[in-house]
């Protein structure tokens, strides 16, 4: 078989292209070399726009050789995925072939794009053809037969060229360019000198998508409240925090890290998704659900645990206890604050229902799913507190079900669900988020008694003094004797001392418990990484997962 200076196999003369429908539907194939005439049919490509480390992209002159558009500039590469070849695995092999190097952060960038030209000879290119971008890797090694010459410009240059002069480039380079500058946060331009990641632009994209949609369903419920209840202040709660939908408002826009919209990301890209197509927006809509949940999540778990702060401010129920006092409420204040965070937290979670209901089917039950995994979990976690369990099989399950499947797990699942995960991809996102999972709960639970509170945003206190079933709770159970496990066992009782979580919190860690932990999480977040050491997922996803691991596992809040 033929093979070119750089002892890499070409292209066969034989190679077929996949022939589609008008709606995208791959409907045979025929061999690439006789497709190109004057009545080409409708075919599936792609093109290649590559940056190198400045954020200048990548020209080259196809060769005189060339059958269509000889000798005429374009972007890095094009070519056309082999029937049953993944789209990026095509994009990697046919810039091998014609450049002679690799690419970084590689994505898509205009997933649909679709165009016909006619050259000069009357022969027509008809294709749809996705748009990636990525950056180089390594020195041009430019094959003869494809390339007669290429050169690094600016993009701004380029963008230029192809709204004044665009005869001077390829039509459908003429076309993309123009295109791409409307989506300027996906290439890698100035920021790729300082280590911009586009594959992270994309990620801010969806979570700022996530944001707008929440602000739209919050106006909507506010809307829809006002028809329901008597116009004028409500009574306590005005001006501030204002009735229930907008003190949800505000209470979803305070922050956190949208980490379960971006786990849900990732789980839609790793698995072939494209940022910008229909099923993202499925992923968008589910990211929005899960911040929702989220917010219900911890408002409830508030009450519960009788937690003054989050996220370095008053409770919700602790708020609403203050406006009583204030406002010379009857009854218990206490109890007034229990109740109107209660009904706050229900109102997120009517939301969070509400947002998944144009869903496909499969994501809504996932969505069931994990909802009834979140309440099972929290429920387990008070009802073990209470009987006192110290088993390692009660935390692990208290940590799996209430927090690593619905922060991680299940918002990977419903990504790649989105974008139609085959079962292989979705057992390889389901291990990876198990063990993930446990690092993050295990995490939590180190921060919950060594954290910093003003950090945090909540106190570093309340696991010990309420005797949480996590697997701390279990280590010291074992490990401490004396006065240490006395201590242990009288914090939860009458008889506890207010010196009591300082003295525990302290024995704990001289016990070696806070490094056992560590060791735990690190062995948890290898495990994770393992997994990742496959072709089945894509490679901007993949490092999206590696990456978020080890920010999730060592984070400190």
């Amino acid at each position: 078989m033929p093979q070119n200076g750089r002892g890499q196999v070409q292209q066969k003369p034989d190679d077929e292209v996949v022939l589609l429908d008008e709606q995208a539907r791959p409907v045979g194939t025929a061999q690439r070399l006789t497709v190109h005439d004057e009545n080409t049919p409708l075919h599936l490509a792609f093109s290649l726009y590559l940056f190198d480390a400045q954020g200048q992209v990548l020209l080259t002159r196809r060769a005189l050789t060339k059958k269509t558009w000889p000798g005429v500039w374009t972007n890095a590469c094009c070519g056309h995925p082999r029937p049953g070849e993944d789209d990026v695995d095509a994009v990697r092999r046919r810039l091998g072939e014609e450049l002679g190097v690799t690419v970084e952060h590689l994505s898509v960038a205009l997933p649909e794009f679709r165009y016909r030209a006619v050259d000069a000879s009357g022969i027509v290119e008809h294709e749809i053809c996705p748009v990636f971008v990525g950056t180089v890797a390594g020195e041009l090694d430019p094959a003869a037969e494809e390339v007669a010459e290429h050169r690094w410009v600016a993009w701004d240059d380029l963008v230029a060229t192809a709204r004044a002069t665009p005869s001077l480039i390829s039509p459908w380079a003429a076309e993309q360019i123009l295109l791409l500058d409307a989506e300027r946060s996906r290439l890698p331009l100035a920021g790729a000198a300082a280590g911009e990641d586009p594959a992270e632009a994309e990620v801010e994209d969806t979570l700022a998508r996530v944001g707008d949609l929440i602000d739209r369903e919050c106006a909507w419920t506010e809307q829809m409240w006002s028809g329901l209840c008597a116009a004028g202040p409500v009574d306590l709660l005005s001006p501030d925090p204002g009735d229930l939908p907008t003190w949800l408002r505000d209470v979803v826009r305070a922050g956190g890290k949208r980490l379960r919209p971006r786990m849900c990301h990732w789980g839609f890209v790793a698995a072939g998704g494209r940022p910008g197509t229909p099923a993202h927006e499925h992923v968008v809509r589910v990211g929005a659900a899960l911040e929702m949940l989220h917010a219900f999540a911890l408002i409830h778990d508030d009450v519960m645990d009788e937690s003054p702060l989050r996220r370095g401010a008053p409770a919700a129920h602790v708020v609403a206890a203050e406006r009583h006092r204030q406002g010379g409420g009857r009854g218990d204040a206490a109890r007034f604050g229990d109740n109107l965070a209660i009904l706050l937290g229900d109102l997120a979670h009517a939301v969070a229902d509400r947002l998944v209901v144009p869903l496909p089917d499969l994501l809504r039950d996932c969505w069931y799913e994990l909802n009834l995994e979140l309440i099972a979990g929290q429920r387990a976690d008070l009802t073990g507190a209470a009987a006192g369990r110290r088993d390692a099989a009660h935390a692990h399950d208290v940590a799996a079900l209430k927090s690593g499947a619905y922060t991680i797990e299940r918002p990977l699942q419903l990504g790649a669900m989105a974008a139609v995960a085959d079962p292989a991809q979705q057992e390889i996102l389901s291990t990876y988020g198990w063990h993930l999972g446990r690092a993050f709960a295990w995490r939590d639970d180190v921060l919950g008694v060594w954290g910093d509170d003003a950090v945090t945003g909540k106190p570093c206190d309340d696991d010990l003094r309420e005797g949480k079933a996590t697997m701390i709770w279990v280590l010291g159970a074992q490990r401490l004797t004396g006065a240490a496990a006395e201590t242990m066992s009288r914090i939860t009782t009458p008889q506890s001392r207010p010196d009591d979580v300082r003295v525990l919190r302290q024995a704990l860690e001289e016990a070696g418990v806070r490094e056992e932990m560590e060791r735990r999480i690190s062995e948890e977040v290898e495990a994770a990484k393992a997994v990742l050491d496959t072709d089945r997922l894509s490679e901007v996803g993949l490092a999206g997962l590696r990456q978020e691991a080890t920010a999730i596992a060592w984070r400190d809040a």
